[in-house]
């Protein structure tokens, strides 16, 4: 069996980007390096930033057929 740290978080969606802020933080409070925070902090910056493309493009597509 292997050891594990779990964290469970509620997030009040209706404030989610504090909420989402703070569980980052939390997160973040139990690596034990800089570089594993880091490291995740780099890979959250190229999720959301997929993410945002992803919504950005969706929402000139709909905006493009409103306009048509």
């Amino acid at each position: 069996m292997k050891a594990r740290a779990l964290l469970e978080c509620t997030i009040d969606t209706a404030n989610p980007a504090q909420e989402l802020s703070a569980t980052i933080s939390a997160v973040l409070s139990v690596l034990p390096t800089a570089e594993a925070r880091l490291s995740v902090l780099q890979a959250l910056d190229i999720e959301i930033g997929r993410a945002l493309a992803d919504y950005e493009a969706q929402l000139h597509a709909e905006e493009e057929e409103v306009a048509a």
